[in-house]
């Protein structure tokens, strides 16, 4: 897989001089998104359904929160080898290591999740 951000124009820029300060902050305001944030830190890209079941939360909610963290740039969006999937990830260009995220606006470090929070 690779760590590249969709070219889609639905996908964002995902670019750090895309950014946008308010537009990414608010997308962290969220409990549900703030989650996805701290599971996503470690690198590791996953699907929506895995990061539902992590969360133990509805497919569909989970989605929508990372399409959300997509287009504000938070997130970059992977295809699958054989296109069924899509992976979702912090792009390496943001994590100086696991759990320290360097957006350029602002430097966050999280806690990486334990190796039974992993899928």
């Amino acid at each position: 897989m690779s760590d590249q951000a969709s070219t889609s124009p639905a996908a964002g820029a995902g670019t750090p001089e895309a950014l946008k300060p308010a537009d990414f902050f608010f997308t962290l305001g969220s409990e549900v998104r703030w989650a996805i944030f701290e599971l996503l830190a470690d690198g590791k890209p996953r699907r929506a359904a895995d990061v539902a079941a992590v969360l133990q939360r509805d497919f569909d909610g989970v989605s929508k929160h990372l399409r959300l963290m997509r287009e504000a740039g938070v997130v970059s969006v992977v295809q699958g080898e054989d296109r069924r999937y899509v992976w979702f990830a912090i792009p390496s260009r943001y994590r100086r290591e696991p759990g320290l995220l360097d957006y350029g606006l602002c430097t966050i470090r999280v806690k990486v999740p334990t190796a039974s929070a992993s899928v």
